[in-house]
């Protein structure tokens, strides 16, 4: 059997009411014996309380509900599938999380690559976290000390040994310039890896360490993008902080497409086979997770990917939602 494409009309739920009503009160205005006021007034009130619990159903459905596979139109289908497609023959990975539904789909989903500076996000996290509990004081200064000094990304690299900073500061450089030495100086303020890998482990994440940065696989990328977003819908200053300096962080040309804005996190490791990752949040109408892990290093074969990822994902999006809001009009009538 083929699957038929829907399209949406915003004021057919409503409309559909209307119609039910202006019926109801005609039939009760040709069928009336005396007491016509009396009817219309409890069919009006009878067609009022259902139109309520058909608004309630189809928003109950829309905020809790995903739309299975099963009931994809033939087109949805096809977008999906063509994102799964541009990881054929590649060495790369994906997950694409929508945050409201929680529908997942992707490629190579557990497969562990090297995560590089992606890790930086989860420390970071945990790190505002413990600020608005009142268990980390982000004035309190932090010296750059020889023991940190590396070089790869960031810009502290470039101060002078003893220049102090801000743990605010530091917590913007690791995202914004995904910086070497403010991570190495945020792990130290925190305790070292495993306090951070135990906060996570808490919420259900394993971190597999292998160094500071340790293994990702999209799916735990897309978990990192989740507690984001949790954290983001809190509306506290940090969260919002946060998010900011993700939205400006260092190759967002990557990943951006259009007018999309995206807060995400990269991760670059040149040797062992030119790791690249990005996990991302995708502020479409419902925004949506995508992690992305590949050893295909900084070359126009990534950045294409990596856009193309992005730009169908979005068009899945919007597409998914269409046929989510059909299938909720007609499960709520």
């Amino acid at each position: 059997m083929s699957r038929k494409k829907r399209k949406i009309r915003k004021s057919s739920f409503v409309f559909l009411f209307i119609l039910i009503i202006i019926g109801v009160i005609c039939y009760v205005t040709l069928a009336g014996d005396g007491n016509f006021s009396n009817k219309i007034g409890k069919t009006f009130d009878l067609a009022l309380e259902n139109i309520s619990k058909s608004t309630k159903a189809y928003e109950k459905c829309m905020d809790e509900g995903i739309l299975k596979e099963e009931n994809f139109s033939e087109e949805l289908l096809a977008k999906r599938d063509e994102i799964i497609s541009l990881y054929n023959g590649v060495n790369a990975n994906f997950m694409y999380t929508d945050l409201e539904s929680d529908y997942s789909f992707g490629k190579g989903e557990d497969s562990e690559l090297y995560a590089a500076s992606v890790t930086k996000l989860p420390a970071v996290l945990y790190a505002y976290k413990l600020a608005d509990d009142g268990k980390l004081d982000l004035d309190k200064e932090l010296t750059y000390l020889a023991k940190y000094k590396t070089g790869g990304s960031g810009i502290i690299q470039n101060d002078s040994i003893g220049t102090k900073y801000k743990l605010r500061t530091i917590l913007e450089y690791t995202i914004r310039y995904s910086d070497n030495i403010g991570y190495a100086m945020l792990l130290d303020e925190l305790g070292g890896r495993s306090v951070v890998k135990e906060y996570w482990a808490n919420l259900g994440y394993d971190i597999h360490y292998s160094d500071n940065f340790g293994n990702l696989s999209p799916s735990l990328g897309n978990g990192y993008i989740k507690e984001v977003y949790k954290y983001y819908l809190t509306g506290k200053d940090n969260a919002k902080k946060l998010i900011q300096d993700m939205k400006v962080s260092d190759n967002l040309d990557y990943v951006k497409s259009g007018d999309i804005e995206v807060a995400h996190k990269y991760g670059e490791y040149v040797e062992g086979g030119g790791y690249y990752n990005d996990v991302s949040l995708n502020f479409t109408e419902h925004p949506f997770a995508l992690s992305i892990t590949s050893t295909l290093g900084l070359t126009d074969k990534m950045k294409n990917l990596f856009l193309k990822t992005h730009q169908l994902s979005i068009e899945f999006n919007n597409l998914y939602y269409v046929e989510k809001a059909n299938y909720c009009t007609n499960k709520a009538i």
